[in-house]
């Protein structure tokens, strides 16, 4: 069986809703053509822009909905409840029912002028009036980005949907721009990866439903490092999310304790030889690991393959499940990333997952909590492996399927009762972050 691939999940929603009430002028054919062939595609600043306020509005516009009373989430329901006319606010549900934001969440937004009414309408709501006034902040920008590059809101919606026929498609973070920021983080740090590798397991413990055990494989595979250049660093700590005083011991997959001088550390037989010498340092929710090679006299090429495992809470303080953000950091420069999650059947079920890539601070923050101000215009994509290792192989790592096997087999798992989920890249953004998301199926909007 070959694995599902799909891009961002808002691909998912391609189709229009039908208009219910009122009146719908049908613009002649002759009209449309004339209207399409005069609008001009976007370049790829514009694109950008379009981007970020369909983000903004898409997040501010969900917390809104949010605190409707439940019967009022729905298009209809919404309508009847605020009194607001039932195609604008179709129109907001079907832009929010993409779980992330695209350029085309301004196409299915409906103008400011009814956004402005369901806003009024919901200022006589028990809705957060901060909330209210950030969305209207937001509406206000689309104003201007429709003033700017449209004159009216189909307008820009046909210059978002044309395309020159001698005009590549709009990509900002392409694979050329990838590449070439390879290149200079090679010529900066002094080192390089053919191949940079995340492979996590996660599952409920078996002897305690609210302990959520996970063991990680972090490698780096054909590692270039030049005599001068910046030491071989690995991540092995904390990449989920949760609030700072709950409790991780990492460990090795020995159990040993993770500090120190830690040979241990790598899974021997996926390393090469004279293995290097690898030190675990920082605490334990914020555990490195630096490889030193054993000369550098001459640039040295060796792979590199370390793992570790810890236990958490599944639920924070707040009782909320700590599960949600899984995170691939781009340290060290590398032609291919492949990011794998192994996620046990009874977890499978409870979660819907999506991916990104962002620009990351230390601690994986945004300003505002709003990570959309981080996010790298492309989206990348999401390989669903299904049950057991059957297609944990990639041309990307010709050991990778051998390496996976082992790894269950040295936690003791059983690969069979694992879904597998894959995201695989070529030129990662250096210095950037891969972050799975896992929604919760039971909280989904969309």
């Amino acid at each position: 069986m070959r694995p599902h691939i799909f891009t961002n999940p808002h691909e998912a929603f391609r189709t229009t809703t039908a208009l219910e009430g009122g009146i719908v002028h049908v613009m002649p054919t002759d009209s449309l053509m004339s209207l399409k062939s005069a609008a001009a595609p976007l370049t790829a600043s514009q694109h950008a822009r379009c981007e970020r306020i369909a983000a903004r509005l898409h997040g501010d516009l969900r917390a809104l909905v949010a605190q409707l009373p439940e019967h009022a989430q729905g298009g209809s329901g919404m309508s009847r409840h605020l009194d607001v006319v039932r195609n604008t606010c179709q129109r907001v549900i079907q832009a929010l029912a993409d779980h992330e934001a695209s350029i085309e969440t301004l196409v299915k937004l409906p103008g400011t002028k009814g956004l402005g009414l369901l806003i009024e309408a919901m200022k006589k709501e028990e809705i957060d009036q901060t909330t209210i006034e950030i969305a209207q902040a937001g509406i206000e920008q689309f104003d201007g980005l429709i003033r700017d590059y449209g004159g009216s809101h189909s307008k820009l919606c046909a210059r978002i949907t044309a395309k020159a026929e001698d005009q590549k498609p709009l990509e900002l973070a392409s694979l050329q721009s990838r590449q070439a920021l390879y290149q200079a983080a090679v010529g900066i740090t002094g080192r390089a990866a053919e191949t940079t590798i995340s492979l996590y397991a996660f599952r409920h413990s078996p002897d305690d439903p609210d302990v959520l055990q996970r063991a990680i494989v972090t490698g780096l595979i054909q590692t270039t490092v030049i005599p001068g250049g910046m030491p071989v660093v690995i991540s092995n700590g904390n990449t989920l999310r949760w609030d700072d005083d709950l409790e991780q011991a990492l460990k090795n997959l020995d159990d040993s304790d993770a500090q120190g001088a830690t040979p241990d550390a790598l899974l021997k037989e996926f390393c090469s030889h004279p293995l290097p010498t690898v030190t675990s340092r920082g605490s334990p929710e914020s555990l490195i690991r630096v490889i030193d090679p054993q000369t550098l006299e001459h640039p040295q090429t060796f792979d590199v393959v370390s793992a570790a495992r810890s236990n958490h809470p599944f639920l924070d303080p707040n009782g909320e499940p700590i599960f949600n953000e899984i995170w691939s950091l781009a340290n060290c420069p590398s032609k291919k990333l492949i990011f794998d999650i192994y996620l046990h059947e009874d977890m499978e079920r409870m979660y819907r997952p999506s991916i990104d890539s962002q620009q990351w601070n230390p601690n994986l923050s945004a300003p505002g909590g709003d990570k959309w101000v981080l996010r790298y215009p492309q989206v990348p994509t999401l390989e669903l492996l299904g049950r057991g290792l059957g297609n944990s192989s990639t041309d990307g790592y010709a050991r990778h399927s051998e390496l996976t096997e082992s790894f269950f087999e040295r936690i003791g798992w059983n690969p069979a009762e694992f879904f597998g989920i894959r995201c695989e890249v070529e030129f990662p953004i250096w210095r950037g972050g891969y972050c799975m998301k896992f929604v919760p199926v039971f909280n989904s909007q969309g």
